[in-house]
């Protein structure tokens, strides 16, 4: 029976409830009481709600159609209300049919306030959490309807409050995805044909303009992580505009999705970025999606998103360069974020990042490039990127990364080199460094591995200046642990160091195995890198060797280390007076100001007052003798060209005619005399006997000036790792030695007397025939006659030449053997056994016996 045809008396109570809530005039809203009687009844009859939404949505629709909107609104208010009441109905589910198709008439209606009305009874009910699961319920048609109102204009219907029309639907799409995520068997949001229309209808709105016409952040509000939403807090607030709705929208949906969602997610952000062109650089708008998807997804699947970053700049390797800045420059702002759970594909991503540094090298040295600047630009966004990575890793990850950039570095060997090697050369040496900025280096062992310093060494020689400079900054990163490169990279002459405010402490034992081994290599490295220093920038080239060498001295300054570099100083100054150098004058003046900051530098740091005399005194002397770029007394306010090796401007402004430009090895007095030095060392108590060892070098290989060098220090070799160490500081540690304790073996004969040789036989023995203590005295008294000792020396000659012709070699060599008996240590050894063995044996002749075991022992006949 249709009750709308009845009577009121006949009518079902239920719907006679319904009919009480509807006021008599059109401007009274709900009765509130007879509203409480409904859904008093609902609660006590819940096998009437149903039959009670069937009835309010037919009340509506007719009200609808009949555009009676006050009465429209009732009846959606009616419903929300019993919706929140009986949310723990058993007849919920099918109320809540209802309830959505009441939604879905208000939708269709195409009038900006009923879809209005339409989201707010959406958003009411998403929040209810029903206690039973709903097995068919679709939300297709709202999705797309909330997608489409989200992309609302002031050219269509919705007029000027085509605002109001996107934050409802931003609000709808938000009540689909909470709905939709706390309901037992919901419908699968995370299809692709979803997110195609979430994910763009939340960019759209995020990207809206600021009245500036570009994109800023600063406007939306911290994000809160609470689902709140209600009917009064997104009109006339300065909240609720699209933008910050749609902010709290994307970390929401990026919050709910799994693991295996985010890949749904993540593909249509990325289309919208290539769509919208929204790599372009700045790539603010890109920057903020992005990082507010790593902070809104789980912490452990950050790296997926990174993954798929690098995926996309794969397949963009042919877009423009400006379209891959735009991906490399988000890489690096969101890096650092995810970098704690990097750990799975740390080194792939690392190494996904090189080929495509690589690849851009290639492509700008292929001549196919149209625009190399912004290539460049690209390349910097990818060491930035790098770069940033390694620092939100661990340390020993960061050696690991470091490592890594090594092993990719091309051929190292300056005269097989090719001009795009060189060029990746530089690049790859300038993400390494931007790589060692973020480590902080706690023992030189744990950083300078062999293979990882042999490297840096050869990096440091090469012929690219600018990968040479780029080298000692990477010595100086990683040397420097207490923030001193900064007060040294620039390091003047300074009569008091205490100025620099310098931190210097002691060095650890761990460092001084360490330099021990290595610091030959060093010093090698730095006397090379100042004879191949760029002439048209040198004081640039000079203050980094400089640096390193302060830098040597201040962190691992030791006995050793500290005699190592004094020696050093003394070669440069050498290297400096050397003619047969090709070296203009303004070289060897910046070589000698290298050597005279340093000397300057060292002496004052081991607090040697004689040490500090001389260099006041030498560079006293340089002054006063006014040669150009050599006068380091002079303030910069009174020359600004004093410390400039290449300035052509005497101490007044102009050269007098005859003042030599450089210091040559006659002037004594300007130069540091070696001897004095290591009598200042010894009387502070260091062992300067390393300092007298001659540092030379000849030409031979290629150096950076076309030049070739080639070692000839007298350094011992050490055959365990192939690396150079100086004489009296070769250490070995336990690996690196095998000890022989057999007798049997005899050390090879060597020229230097040592205990080992002179125990048992001296070379060459004096012929002496004294057998008085006058004899002693009269032979120690002889005049020394050269003819004599010649004739003695000819004879000599004669008689050996003599024996080699007339003896046969057999007997020859018999006779040495039986000579050198004596002074052989394994047979001497030998010939004391055999008389230790003859002698044993005579002791045991009369005594029985021994058995040689337990079987050849004889018992009595009783014992059978």
């Amino acid at each position: 029976m249709n009750g709308l045809c009845c009577c009121t008396p006949c009518k079902p109570r239920y719907r006679r409830l319904v009919d009480s809530i509807y006021p008599r005039a059109v401007t009274d809203g709900l009765l509130h009481s007879n509203m409480q009687k409904l859904t008093f009844y609902a609660i006590s009859h819940p096998e009437k709600l149903e039959r009670i939404g069937e009835y309010l949505v037919m009340r509506m629709v007719r009200d609808l159609n009949r555009q009676r909107p006050v009465q429209v609104k009732i009846a959606v208010e009616a419903m929300d209300q019993l919706l929140q009441a009986c949310h723990s109905s058993p007849s919920l589910p099918q109320f809540s049919e209802n309830h959505l198709r009441m939604v879905q008439r208000l939708l269709e209606s195409n009038n900006a306030k009923m879809e209005q009305l339409a989201t707010d009874s959406f958003v009411t009910f998403s929040n209810i959490e029903e206690s039973s699961p709903s097995y068919h319920r679709q939300y297709d048609f709202f999705i797309d309807k909330f997608s489409q109102m989200c992309h609302a204009n002031p050219q269509a219907a919705y007029g000027e409050d085509f605002r109001l029309a996107r934050c409802a639907g931003l609000r709808g799409l938000r009540g689909v995805v909470w709905k939709s995520v706390t309901d037992d068997l919901h419908p699968n949001i995370w299809e692709q044909q979803h997110m195609d229309k979430i994910v763009p209808s939340i960019l759209f709105n995020l990207q809206e303009p600021d009245d500036n016409g570009g994109f800023s952040s600063s406007h939306i509000p911290k994000f809160d992580n609470n689902f709140t939403d209600s009917t009064q807090s997104h009109r006339g607030d300065d909240e609720a505009t699209p933008k910050v709705l749609s902010d709290r929208c994307l970390r929401e949906l990026m919050g709910k999705a799994s693991f295996g969602s985010l890949r749904a997610v993540i593909e249509p952000v990325l289309k919208h970025m290539d769509l919208h062109k929204r790599w372009s650089p700045p790539p603010s708008f890109a920057i903020h999606v992005f990082r507010a998807i790593i902070y809104s997804i789980q912490s452990q699947n950050s790296y997926f998103v990174i993954q798929e970053l690098i995926n996309h700049l794969d397949s963009m390797c042919s877009a423009d360069a400006s379209t891959r800045i735009g991906i490399a420059t988000v890489l690096s702002s969101i890096v650092s974020i995810a970098g704690t759970s990097i750990g799975p594909l740390l080194l792939s991503i690392f190494n996904s990042l090189l080929k495509h540094l690589r690849t851009s090298v290639d492509f700008e040295r292929s001549g196919k490039c149209s625009d190399q600047p912004a290539e460049k630009m690209y390349q910097e966004a990818l060491i930035n990127a790098m770069g940033d990575f390694a620092n939100a890793l661990p340390d020993y990850q960061k050696v690991e990364m470091m490592m890594f950039t090594v092993g990719n570095i091309p051929n190292l060997d300056e005269r097989k080199s090719k001009q795009g090697e060189e060029f990746l050369q530089h690049v790859l040496v300038k993400t390494l460094l931007k790589v060692a900025t973020k480590y902080r280096t706690a023992y030189l062992a744990t950083v300078f591995t062999d293979s990882f310093l042999d490297t840096l060494l050869r990096l440091a020689l090469v012929r690219d200046p600018q990968v040479r400079l780029a080298t000692q900054q990477i010595f100086h990163t990683l040397l420097d642990r207490h923030d001193n490169a900064a007060n040294l990279v620039h390091l003047g002459y300074e009569l008091d160091v205490a100025d620099v405010q310098l931190t210097v402490e002691k060095c650890s034992r761990a460092d001084q195995m360490f330099m021990r081994k290595h610091i030959g290599d060093i010093t090698y490295m730095l006397w090379r890198a100042a004879a191949a220093a760029d002439e048209t920038d040198l004081s640039t080239h000079a203050d980094a060797i400089l640096c390193t060498m302060s830098l040597l001295c201040i962190e691992v300054g030791f006995e050793e280390s500290l005699v190592e570099l004094f020696r050093l100083s003394m070669a440069l100054q050498q290297l400096a007076l050397d003619i047969k150098q090709n070296f203009s004058d303004a070289k060897r003046n910046s070589i000698h100001n290298i050597v005279a900051k340093y000397m300057n530098l060292s002496a004052q740091l081991i607090a040697n007052p004689s040490l500090c005399q001389q260099v006041q005194h030498v560079v006293g002397c340089r002054a006063q003798r006014g040669i150009p770029g050599l006068n380091l007394l002079l303030s910069v306010k009174e020359s600004p060209m004093n410390d400039d090796p290449l300035s052509s401007t005497a101490v007044n402004g102009t050269i007098p005619e005859g003042t030599p430009r450089t210091i040559t090895e006659g002037d004594h007095a300007l130069l540091f005399n070696i001897e004095d030095v290591a009598e200042s060392l010894k009387a502070s108590g260091k062992d300067a006997s390393r300092l007298f060892v001659p540092f030379n070098m000849s030409l031979n290989g290629r150096d950076g000036n076309g030049d070739s060098w080639q070692r000839e220090d007298g350094q011992n070799f050490d055959s365990t790792d192939g690396r150079e160490s100086p004489d009296g500081y070769k250490t070995v540690g336990i690996d690196d030695v095998s000890v022989d304790m057999s007798v049997d073996w005899t050390p090879p004969i060597s020229r230097k007397q040592s205990r080992r040789n002179t125990i048992f036989s001296i070379v060459n023995p004096p012929k002496l025939n004294a057998s008085t203590v006058d004899d002693l005295k009269a032979y120690a008294n002889a005049s020394f006659d050269p003819i004599e000792e010649d004739r003695k020396e000819k004879e000599l000659t004669g008689s050996i030449l003599s024996e080699i012709r007339n003896t046969d070699f057999e007997e020859r060599v018999n006779t040495n053997e039986s000579l050198n008996e004596r002074g052989d240590l394994s047979k001497s050894i030998a010939r004391l056994l055999v008389r230790n063995g003859e002698t044993t044996k005579v002791r045991d002749i009369g005594r029985p016996t021994k058995p040689k075991n337990v079987f050849e022992i004889e018992l009595p006949s009783f014992a059978y």
